[in-house]
């Protein structure tokens, strides 16, 4: 959206804490007297999301703080482990409940009521809920690559009249002072500084997904089966045995290592149809399950992200690597033998990169 996209001013309603839209004078249908008195009643609203801009940012560190804390109580109470996918899932339901439970309904969160901002459209309204969908759900646009930095050059690109974050401007909404809210002093560097800091400190992030995404091209490359599938693979436990093929980054595997793990397939059926999963036993932490989906050259098996403590940072707070894991399978002997190629896959800031690569033999027990 332009920054020139809407035409009008916020200015003061009649009802409390609501402004209304008060559309500007077309060239020509007014005299100077009373385009000097339009300009002078406008100014301040004009600029109304510019005054609330340090509150703000106020605001939407003491929620995340807040949200931080609340997180770590539900899982502490539903007793999800730390070391996997369930964290970011859990947080990012977090966030959405908590943005929209609060705005939807006032349009504040505790930040921004206690620092006397809130929600409004353009047109100076209370946003319905669709708009607070649609701002809530794009904060995780926002937020990327790096503390909120994509937001904050929205803020920039929108100017003193709108100051909208990406999710404002798809939902038509901006933050303003409370009825009765005091600016606080905003420095004009304050905005400008904010956003080079962010993105001057996003670019090693960025710098590395790239390299990331190069890395992950040079993977060793998870090869099927030219016979195929194979049998149909009988349900029930079974006896598998390991021997990693290639290993580098991972301390806790070497090139050679054998180990036995168990496996266990299941048939499970929805309302809608029936599927075949695999579920692998792993020391130390719960199975991890994976449907099998039969392919051309095997059936396939991608599990669910997991977590892995890998260091610590300076802070000394436990760096956790994010390892991807899949297999592709034959299965022969009436589907009571199998083959497995593995291959698994880590990165994260603080501990680098790892891959491996397995390959499996396993029978019906």
């Amino acid at each position: 959206m332009a920054d020139d996209a809407f035409s009008g001013l916020l200015k003061p309603g009649a009802r409390q804490g609501v402004r209304s839209f008060e559309p500007r004078s077309r060239a020509g249908e007014s005299s100077a007297g009373s385009h000097q008195a339009s300009r002078s009643s406008s100014t301040n609203w004009a600029v109304e999301p510019q005054r609330a801009v340090r509150a703000r940012l106020n605001a939407i560190i003491l929620d995340l703080i807040l949200l931080g804390l609340l997180a770590r109580v539900v899982l502490a109470v539903v007793g999800a482990p730390s070391q996997s996918a369930t964290v970011i899932l859990l947080f990012l339901a977090l966030q959405f409940a908590y943005f929209f439970g609060c705005e939807v309904r006032h349009g504040q969160t505790i930040g921004k009521r206690i620092f006397h901002v809130r929600v409004a459209t353009l047109e100076g309204t209370p946003p319905n809920a669709r708009q607070v969908a649609w701002r809530t759900i794009l904060r995780i646009v926002d937020s990327l690559p790096l503390l909120y930095a994509s937001g904050l050059i929205s803020l920039m690109r929108t100017g003193p009249a709108r100051r909208q974050r990406i999710g404002d401007v798809v939902a038509g909404t901006t933050v303003v002072l409370d009825a009765g809210g005091r600016p606080l002093r905003t420095p004009g560097w304050v905005l400008p500084l904010a956003t080079i800091v962010a993105t001057v400190l996003s670019i090693p992030l960025v710098v590395r997904a790239f390299e990331g995404q190069d890395r992950l091209q040079q993977l060793p490359v998870l090869r099927g089966f030219s016979s195929g599938p194979g049998a149909q693979p009988v349900s029930g436990r079974w006896r598998a045995s390991a021997q990693a093929t290639s290993s580098a980054g991972y301390g806790n595997i070497a090139t050679g290592e054998r180990y036995a793990r168990a496996w266990q397939i299941s048939r499970r059926c929805s309302a809608v149809k029936c599927g075949l999963f695999l579920t692998v036993a792993l020391s130390h932490e719960s199975p991890a399950t994976a449907p099998l989906i039969r392919g051309g050259d095997g059936w396939h098996a991608t599990f669910p992200l997991r977590l892995y403590a890998c260091g610590y940072a300076a802070s000394g707070h436990e760096i956790y690597w994010p390892q991807s894991s899949s297999m592709v399978l034959h299965f022969t002997d009436g589907g009571l033998q199998a083959l497995a190629r593995e291959r698994d896959f880590s990165e994260t800031p603080g501990c680098g990169y790892g891959t491996d690569t397995v390959e499996w033999t396993a029978s019906r027990a």
